[in-house]
């Protein structure tokens, strides 16, 4: 036996009693999960946490029941480095760069802009009727000669004038290749128009690395709104972190009442604490890089208006939660704060050099929850073999029954080899004294949750996780739920 590290996970109680509780994706009551309450827990163990379907709130950290869940929850992750921004999301960058730029237009303004906008469309699509209809009075007064065995004479004049409209905007196409400069594209029939996707970079600042406690400007020198990003550790022992944990909390309280409804008592400071301040993660530096919880702040005219809570992690950033000022992001048209924020933390795991962004969970049944998918490329985890597998080949299944293995899905990685699992060489700290399962079970101990808990968590993490059993679990009964 040994006295605990206090540099190693530690895990001081275990829910694993299984209660339906209320969904907040369908509303019903058939939410189910089980969890443990961790007291301290290493980067590199959470790591593999989360990559066995586990995800923390707080120093809470919970498993759904695939299986039994109302709306199973699979753990999802954005290959960083290969990611590319659609259409729609490089539209959501772009709306939030004009709107710091240029700022909140008047109702006249607006009024007058849209008036315009609906002219100038009236306007084209009155001209394009009108060419429309010349293109096809000509092709039924021309002659054409040619006529084929198996098309009627009309057909063919329809097909041919596709044919030449077509050949029409190639030509409009290559004419304005040919002024941008960029004659060297034409080779022949053979070229054709490509949209290349953008990288990340195209479209946001570069300046997002990883600067603990700075502000990074963001905005242009000209624009109506000062644009800034900073990085804080989560830690109600930072200084840094405590400058503007009260600011930050401000921002927390309205986005809580006003997006989700929730009573003021309900989500009061020490809530706000414990839910996202209060971090098990023990920092630690690898790489030059700072590992641990963080809150990335987004601040406008010096005033935070948007917070994404993250982990950074050896093998990925992991998003927590976001919260934002209501009011600000309403000002814009379609600002999309949950696209935009998480855009950015993309770009942040590129930067950070990790390989992996983890976007909690992906939840097929709750239709607002599917923007996620649209991060490509992008994996779902297996809840049974904890391989990966593209979510692209994984949607039809999901369509066909809210829960999937995904076994007759190739892997998107070779899956893990999971060890033999040996319940007897679980650790357990008894009596403030670290020993293995099958020592104490040798002293008269016996229990059930052990073994669910070694099943859950798996036998790596069950031989590098401490779990707290004596005095609050019952040693003398620890088979009793009431115990525990």
């Amino acid at each position: 036996m040994s006295t605990p590290d206090p540099l190693q996970s530690t895990i001081s109680s275990l829910d694993l009693s299984i209660s339906p509780t209320h969904c907040g994706y369908c509303g019903g009551q058939g939410s189910l999960s089980q969890g443990m309450w961790v007291e301290r827990l290493t980067v590199s163990d959470y790591q593999a946490l989360l990559d066995r379907g586990w995800r923390r709130s707080g120093r809470y950290v919970y498993k759904p029941c695939m299986s039994l869940t109302c709306c199973p929850l699979y753990t999802i992750r954005c290959k960083a480095g290969e990611y590319q921004p659609t259409k729609s999301q490089r539209k959501v960058v772009k709306r939030v760069q004009n709107f710091v730029k240029n700022g909140t237009k008047s109702k006249e303004d607006e009024l007058a802009t849209a008036k315009t906008t609906k002219n100038e469309a009236a306007s084209n699509n009155a001209g394009e009727v009108n060419k429309s209809l010349k293109r096809k009075e000509k092709e039924l007064t021309e002659e054409n000669g040619k006529e084929t065995s198996n098309v009627e004479p009309s057909q063919f004049k329809r097909v041919e004038g596709q044919r030449k409209a077509k050949t029409i905007r190639r030509e409009k196409y290559l004419e304005k290749l040919i002024k941008s400069g960029k004659e060297e594209e034409l080779e022949g029939e053979a070229a054709v128009p490509k949209n290349k996707p953008k990288h990340i970079s195209a479209l946001i600042p570069d300046q997002n690395f990883f600067a603990l406690n700075q502000k990074i400007l963001q905005s242009e020198t000209d624009s109506s709104h000062k644009f800034e990003l900073r990085l804080v550790k989560a830690d109600l022992t930072d200084k840094h972190f405590m400058r503007s944990f009260h600011a930050s909390y401000r921002v927390y309280r309205q986005y809580q009442t006003v997006v989700h409804n929730d009573k003021p008592q309900d989500c009061g400071i020490q809530t706000f604490a414990g839910f996202l301040c209060d971090s098990p993660l023990i920092y630690e530096t690898k790489e030059n890089k700072v590992l641990g919880a963080f809150h990335q702040q987004y601040l406008v005219d010096g005033l935070i208006v948007a917070v994404g809570v993250v982990d950074i992690l050896p093998h990925s950033l992991s998003s927590v939660y976001l919260y934002y000022d209501p009011v600000w992001w309403g000002k814009g048209p379609n600002l999309s704060p949950g696209t935009y924020t998480a855009i950015r933390e993309v770009q942040l795991t590129q930067q950070l050099d990790l390989p992996f962004y983890y976007m909690g969970f992906y939840i097929h049944s709750c239709p607002k929850m599917r923007y996620k998918g649209r991060f490509l490329p992008s994996d779902l985890l297996s809840p049974t073999i904890f391989s990966w597998h593209n979510i692209e080949q994984c949607l039809p299944q999901l369509d066909a029954a809210k829960y999937s293995t995904f076994s007759e899905i190739p892997a998107s990685d070779p899956p893990p080899v999971l060890p033999v699992m040996d319940v007897g060489k679980v650790r357990l700290c008894v009596n403030s004294k670290v020993t293995r399962y099958e020592e104490w079970k040798g002293e008269g101990g016996h229990s059930e949750e052990v073994e669910q808990y070694q099943a859950l968590v798996g036998q790596h993490l069950a031989e590098s996780l401490v779990l707290r059993w004596g005095e609050s679990n019952g040693e003398n009964d620890s088979d009793s739920e009431e115990d525990n």
